[in-house]
């Protein structure tokens, strides 16, 4: 895991969202490509004067963070956005490769009722990078019990499953699958790739109306660290990810979420 990428904001969260990032990081002796998070589609950045002012004050702010928290950062490069931020994150992926977006779940948002903001849809949406979603204001801890839920366990490539390899295999976790069986999805599919069997440590299964309910069903009783989920194309909490906003009311965890990127 060479090239990590921290979306910052501004907000008071910044500041635990980078020492998250940086003590992950340091595990893989990975370099942190900071960027400004600012979200480049709002009503005040549509004035370019505006917004660029409005982005070289937060890039100042980013700069001022990162010599707070890492007086000497050798492995941390604060990178400029040449357009919108999801269009900078693709061409920076396309120059370097970039293995893995951390980000928190909120940026410059404040609404109790939302769980992930819309920096963090987005990369999540309009991106194939995995996102470790980093949770406010908690320092970072490998996990030891992980567990991954999903309808369909079919695997299309096994670049699927690097980030969650290499997390698993740096920090020795116990992975748990927990397939939920959904109506309307027929017996067949629920195809499991053996890379993902050999894996873990055990399959759980649930009947639920959605896989988050069946991940509530067994959030408790299994007490993950570290919960993953695929982003399909199609599938796995298809409706959930269609908004760049997600409500706590539709999705919502205390611990890190890893997001797998898994084509249909």
């Amino acid at each position: 895991m060479h090239n990590i990428l921290l979306p910052l904001g501004t907000s008071i969260h910044a500041e635990s969202t980078l020492a998250y990032t940086i003590a992950f990081a340091s595990y893989y002796k990975s370099t942190i490509y900071v960027i400004d998070a600012y979200p480049a589609h709002s009503t005040m950045s549509t004035l370019a004067n505006v917004g660029a002012l409005l982005q070289e004050d937060n890039i100042k702010k980013i700069k001022a963070l990162v010599a707070k928290v890492v007086p000497k950062p050798s492995k941390i490069k604060i990178v400029s956005s040449e357009r919108d931020l999801i269009g900078t994150i693709k061409n920076l992926d396309e120059k370097i490769g970039l293995d893995l977006i951390v980000t928190a779940p909120l940026n410059n948002e404040i609404n109790d009722e939302v769980f992930l903001g819309r920096i963090a849809g987005s990369v999540i949406k309009r991106t194939n990078i995995p996102v470790l979603v980093a949770p406010l204001d908690k320092e970072f801890s490998p996990p030891k019990r992980m567990l991954l839920a999903f309808k369909t366990g079919e695997v299309k490539s096994s670049s699927t499953l690097e980030a969650l390899v290499q997390i698993q295999d740096k920090f020795n976790s116990k992975l748990k699958l927990l397939l939920v069986k959904v109506p309307g999805f027929a017996n067949r599919n629920h195809h499991i790739s053996d890379e993902l069997l050999k894996r873990s440590s055990k399959l759980l299964y649930s009947s639920n109306a959605t896989v988050y309910q069946g991940v509530l069903e067994h959030f408790q009783a299994n007490q993950p660290d570290m919960l993953v989920a695929f982003k399909r194309e199609r599938g796995f909490f298809e409706k959930l990810w269609e908004p760049d906003l997600i409500y706590k009311k539709d999705f919502y965890c205390t611990v890190p979420l890893l997001v797998l990127k898994n084509k249909d």
